[in-house]
This record gives structure tokens, C-alpha cells and sequence, in this order.
């Protein structure tokens, strides 16, 4: 992060701690649902891509995913039952939100990249929560809609976050820090 403005770091700090602040809810919520009916659990997890997508969409700068994802963990880390583990699973959030940018070598900031690296994750927990939760506590129906809420979810809470750093970008927020 080359060239990083004062202005850039708190504005990564204050969409951090708002994604920490979400991320604590989340944290009770998807817990819940977690308990309650498991096999809905997958389409909590989408939640956490959205702060990272609002600061690569806002800023279009390398890192600042990464960034404001271990600040909203750092931030929720002493809220949620997790403890600092909710730090290094936003930390491996950002880390492969990042990726696909850092492919294009932070050149393309085209809605297609942040959805490739949304599917990709959502590969990934897909796996991960069958694993967790799926092979253990579930039919296979209940399988199936656990997997594709994880797929699901992390598509659809990347582009709720592509519109919300729309919305911000209207109203100002960022101006001047994005680059071209």
C-alpha cells in the first residue's frame, strides 16, 4: 500500500469498525440459526464479505480488503464466542477477497472480479461447512441446502456490499481517495 493517505487508513478504520459491529451480530445470529436449524447457517456467512467489498469498491486501492477485514475482526474479536479466531477467519476473508485483484494486478475493478472472488469463497465454505456442520447433523437435503446457502450467500452479500459502496460513493464518501 504504497502512497496510503491518513485519510485512506481512517476510512478503512471507521468501515472496519462498522464491520465489526456487524460482525458481532452476526456472530449471535448465524449462532442461533446454527442451533435452531443448521442447515440455513450457510447463508449467515455471506455477511462477512461485506466490508472488505466496500472498501476495494470504494477505494479501489491493493490491500484495503485485507485491511479493514482484520480491523472488523480485531473489533468483534472480543464480543463473539469465537475470541481472536474471528480475527484470522477475517483476516482469510480479505487475504482472498484480495486475490483476484491482485491477479489483474489492481488494474480491473470491474463488477465480474468481485464475483469471481465471491464464488470462489463460496466454493470454499461450502466445503468447509459441510465439514463443520453438514456430515455430522444433516440428511442429505439438508446437505444440499446447507452448500448452496454457503455458495449462495457470500454472491449475495458481495453485491449488497458493491451496492452500498455505490451509495456511499453518491454521497461523497471516498471522494478523492479512489483511485482511477
Amino acid at each position: 500500500m504504497k502512497n496510503t493517505s491518513t485519510r485512506l487508513l481512517l476510512s478503512c478504520a471507521a468501515i472496519g469498525v462498522a464491520g465489526g459491529l456487524l460482525f458481532i451480530v452476526n456472530s449471535y445470529v448465524g449462532g442461533t440459526v446454527n442451533a435452531v436449524v443448521p442447515m440455513l447457517y450457510g447463508l449467515t456467512l455471506g455477511v462477512y464479505f461485506v466490508p472488505g467489498v466496500i472498501a476495494q469498491a470504494l477505494f479501489r486501492r491493493g490491500g484495503v480488503a485485507l485491511l479493514v477485514a482484520v480491523l472488523s475482526g480485531l473489533v468483534s474479536a472480543a464480543f463473539q464466542p469465537l475470541g481472536f479466531g474471528a480475527a484470522l477467519i477475517a483476516a482469510a476473508i480479505g487475504a482472498v477477497q484480495e486475490i483476484p485483484f491482485l491477479i489483474a494486478r489492481y488494474r480491473v475493478w470491474r463488477t465480474w472480479l468481485f464475483l469471481v472472488g465471491a464464488a470462489v469463497s463460496g466454493v470454499i465454505l461450502a466445503f468447509g461447512m459441510y465439514r463443520l456442520v453438514g456430515s455430522h447433523d444433516l440428511d442429505v437435503m439438508g446437505a444440499v441446502i446447507l452448500l448452496a446457502g454457503s455458495f449462495v450467500s457470500p454472491i449475495v452479500f458481495t453485491l449488497l456490499g458493491l451496492a452500498l459502496a455505490r451509495a456511499l460513493a453518491a454521497a461523497g464518501v471516498g471522494r478523492g481517495l479512489a483511485r482511477r
